[in-house]
């Protein structure tokens, strides 16, 4: 008997040693008191029986395929498996990328389910800051107020700057790069800036670095724009703009080395069109800034243009 049982599978065994105990407690007192007492069917214990009497403990063990058929299919499980080697994405993205732009519905438990299968590391996370400014909140209109900072990156041994200009409402965003950090750039940009939102802005916020000083102050305000300033050593109330640079720094320049300062603009001004209108984000429910901007302005204002009509170049 014993040696019976250890030929069986682990999970087998367990499962043909809770049936010998049904069947033991049955042979003292009955059948339908032993279905009483464990919660089955009497025909389930009456089958046990017959199949204990004809076929001994190995007729006992269950009858279920060792693994189950797949209810992912192969062409999904090669989609997941591209959204994470190719795409970087977690389980939540994967899921809205897949309904996005394959129209698979799949949850996010089964997704990770795969990802475990087809032995994917987990993404690297980045260490979150904890923010001293709890309370978190959106504006509801485009424009009400735009977020401000500059990113330093290196790009062909050189340090250079990424100018990001984030809407709170929309997350629409317009990115430029110069080779300098100057006030010039900085009121170049800000032009940029107002020719490039498809909506008008009544506030702008940055910190006071100083390449936002009063120059550029009142550069804004003489285009009848509020300039805001946040308060020393809160980047938090700056907090958009500065996780869409961490999302810069994993999803682009960490990904990609370029040879030339033009090389480079070029991949962000690529950039910067994808995370307008491909890019689908969380905190904004799966949609995509662009998507976002046409349901809140069904009509553009007139003399708005969206970004993809114009071009512009930044100065170096």
């Amino acid at each position: 008997m014993y040696d019976e049982l250890r030929s069986l599978d682990p999970r087998q065994r367990r499962r043909v040693e809770q049936r010998l105990a049904v069947l033991a407690y049955a042979s003292t007192c009955s059948m339908n008191a032993a279905a009483l007492y464990f919660g089955i069917s009497y025909r389930t214990v009456r089958r046990w029986r017959y199949r204990y009497r004809h076929g001994g403990i190995l007729e006992l063990a269950p009858r279920y395929p060792a693994e189950r058929r797949r209810r992912i299919t192969p062409e999904v499980r090669a989609f997941i498996h591209l959204a994470r080697t190719e795409h970087r994405f977690g389980a939540a993205r994967t899921k809205i990328w897949l309904q996005r732009v394959h129209g698979i519905h799949i949850g996010v438990s089964s997704v990770q389910l795969v990802f475990r299968q087809l032995g994917l590391r987990r993404l690297r996370r980045t260490p979150k800051r904890r923010p001293r400014q709890l309370r978190l909140f959106s504006k509801d209109t485009p424009g009400e107020s735009v977020q401000v900072d500059v990113k330093f990156v290196t790009v062909a041994h050189q340090r250079c700057y990424q100018y990001t200009a984030l809407d709170d409402c929309t997350r629409y965003r317009v990115l430029r790069l110069y080779r300098h950090l100057n006030l010039r750039n900085s009121v170049a940009f800000l032009r940029t800036v107002r020719e490039e939102l498809p909506f008008p802005i009544r506030q702008m916020q940055s910190d006071h670095g100083t390449e936002f000083s009063l120059p550029v102050r009142l550069s804004v305000e003489e285009c009848g724009i509020r300039h805001r300033y946040i308060r020393p050593r809160r980047p938090q109330q700056n907090g958009k703009v500065e996780r869409s640079h961490r999302i810069d720094h994993e999803e682009f320049w960490s990904r990609h080395h370029f040879a030339s300062f033009d090389e480079a603009e070029r991949a962000l001004g690529a950039w910067a069109h994808r995370y307008n209108t491909e890019r689908f984000s969380l905190a904004l429910r799966g949609q995509t800034p662009a998507e976002v901007v046409a349901a809140k302005l069904p009509t553009i204002q007139p003399g708005y243009s969206t970004p993809t009509q114009r071009t512009s170049t930044a100065p170096s």
